[in-house]
């Protein structure tokens, strides 16, 4: 694999948090933007190994989203967030946002 031999046994883990943030395949891969054409991410796996949750996350968010878009109207970020390391669960640290409260 690109020069590199593995012999036979050895476990290799493919880190599917680099591919949905290789800038090689997307244009700005840490930027937001909802409306990024890009292609499908690989947090929810596929074939045997996909996640047994993804649907649920996902019509949890689809219910989610859009009460959140109303609760919260002019919701924008108020700044850089900070992540965590991208070990376990990989998200925001902090997430700082400004939104209107009228």
């Amino acid at each position: 694999m690109d020069g590199y031999h593995f012999t036979a046994g050895t476990l290799v883990i493919l880190s599917a948090w680099s591919a949905n943030h290789d800038p090689a395949a997307y244009e700005r891969p840490h930027a937001f933007d909802v409306t990024a054409d890009r292609e499908p991410h690989l947090t929810f796996s596929g074939g045997p190994h996909y996640c047994l949750g993804a649907n649920l996350a996902r019509a949890e968010m689809q219910e989610a989203l859009p009460l959140l878009a109303r609760a919260l109207p002019g919701l924008k970020l108020d700044g850089e967030p900070t992540w965590r390391p991208p070990m376990g669960i990989f998200g925001p640290e902090t997430l700082p946002l400004l939104f209107n409260s009228g």
